[in-house]
């Protein structure tokens, strides 16, 4: 359901849409979630679904790729794919209706669905969804109606995960991370022109990478380029062989709020040069070349212009 509006696009980032203009406030026969009992912070307890194993690491491989699930935690993680309840329905079950309250989201394991609008008085499939695919979430994130249906195309088997446990623990992470790679990217030179739209775009694409040992090796010079990282604690150095067979030289460090690794996703080439870590621990944060491509167009410039820190070694 998330991306009923438009077409397929295999290339677009899994990253916080906009608010559908049309949305005014909270659906009105949930207004008790924004209003009363609803709002108020009480402990909460997941359901378990028990799966086996693989089961689970089914589910965690599905969920991987949305930037929703990619903030939470691991024992948050845990929790949620436990939450998850197995639903098989037959071919041509009508699973979600456009303009219903959203009650839940799903997870396809395996089958295919087809997303439909009415359009001009008349149903369109506007997508079809296949095993790995999530949809239902936007009417849990932004608490509107159903933005379309969806009914099984053949026998399918999903994963149906709850209101309340998507919006205790999936919604409010999805959030703060959100909310704190922002604030963090705003203080980042190379940033500061990006507006604010595009700020939290970039701040929901981006994936934690930690690193707890000294003298690691990020990225090496040579390969092919495949992420584009920002240091987010710690400190990194790149080192960089200038002729073949001598040892290489450092060309830069990289402090909280350097970036590296920007070079070959730009000119589609090998690594100018390796990157280590030099403390014992570093926390970066990390976004695949695909989202780089696509999100990164307001700084190309900076970033090409920037890209001849690389041709000079540190003096010694």
């Amino acid at each position: 359901e998330d991306d009923e509006d438009e077409d397929d696009d295999d290339d677009a980032p899994d990253v916080m849409p906009e608010p559908p203009k049309w949305i005014r406030g909270p659906r009105q026969s949930v207004s008790a979630e924004a209003y009363g009992l609803w709002n108020k912070k009480t402990e909460f307890v997941a359901p378990v679904y028990e799966k086996s194993a693989e089961q689970k690491a089914r589910i965690e491989k599905c969920l991987e790729p949305s930037f929703l699930f990619q903030a939470l935690e691991k024992k948050e993680l845990e929790t949620v794919v436990l939450a998850f309840k197995e639903k098989q329905v037959e071919e041509g079950i009508r699973i979600i209706q456009q303009g219903d309250d959203g009650e839940s989201m799903f997870l396809i394991e395996e089958g295919k669905v087809d997303c439909l609008k009415t359009i001009e008085g008349a149903e369109k499939v506007v997508k079809t969804c296949t095993s790995g695919d999530v949809f239902g979430e936007l009417a849990l994130l932004y608490n509107c109606p159903r933005a379309a249906s969806v009914e099984s195309k053949e026998k399918t088997t999903l994963w149906e995960l709850d209101r309340e446990t998507f919006n205790r623990i999936v919604k409010d992470s999805a959030a703060e991370k959100r909310t704190k790679y922002t604030e963090f990217l705003k203080k980042v030179p190379l940033f500061s022109n990006i507006d604010q739209y595009e700020m939290m775009t970039i701040a929901d694409a981006v994936k934690i990478e930690t690193f707890d040992k000294q003298d690691l090796q990020i990225i090496k010079q040579g390969d092919v380029g495949d992420k584009f990282f920002v240091t987010l604690e710690g400190e990194c150095v790149a080192k960089k062989v200038f002729v073949p067979g001598q040892e290489p030289r450092k060309v830069m460090t990289h402090k909280v709020g350097d970036y590296f690794g920007e070079l070959s996703l730009l000119q589609n080439e090998p690594r100018a040069a390796s990157v280590y870590t030099d403390t014992p621990f570093v926390k970066l944060l990390s976004m695949d070349r695909k989202t780089f491509m696509r999100l990164m167009g307001p700084i190309e410039d900076i970033l090409r212009r920037e890209a001849k820190r690389y041709d000079t070694p540190v003096p010694e």
